[in-house]
C-alpha cells in the first residue's frame, strides 16, 4: 500500500469517527500533538451562513472596507454590497448606520 492510500484511509477513518461533531470547528493539531487529537480543535473564524448579516471588515489605505453578504433562497442568488468608510469619519457610527440599513433591507 503506498503512502497516499494510507493517508486517505486515515482521513476517511477520522472523518467517520467525527461525523457527529458540529461543523463550526476545524481540527488544528498543536505542536507535539498527534494529528487526530481532539484537543487541537479550534473554532472557525469565518463562517458562511445562509441567515443573518454576514459582515466582513478589512483595512485599506485611507479607511476601511465593509462587505455585507446575503443569500436569497427564493432566487438562489448571492449578493454582496461594499461600503467604504474613510479614516476621517467615525467608524463605529458609520458601521451602525450600515447595519441598520442592511437589516431593514433584509
Amino acid at each position: 500500500m503506498n503512502w497516499f492510500d494510507k493517508w486517505f484511509i486515515n482521513k476517511a477513518r477520522w472523518a467517520w469517527q467525527h461525523r457527529d461533531e458540529p461543523d463550526d470547528v476545524c481540527p488544528t493539531p498543536k505542536v507535539g500533538a498527534r494529528r487526530n487529537n481532539l484537543a487541537g480543535l479550534m473554532p472557525v473564524e469565518d463562517i458562511e451562513s445562509d441567515t443573518g448579516l454576514n459582515i466582513t471588515v478589512r483595512k485599506a489605505i485611507g479607511g476601511k472596507i465593509i462587505t455585507f453578504k446575503h443569500y436569497d433562497h427564493k432566487t438562489d442568488r448571492h449578493s454582496n454590497k461594499l461600503y467604504i468608510v474613510p479614516d476621517e469619519l467615525d467608524f463605529e457610527r458609520e458601521l451602525g448606520k450600515m447595519i441598520t440599513l442592511e437589516s431593514m433591507r433584509g
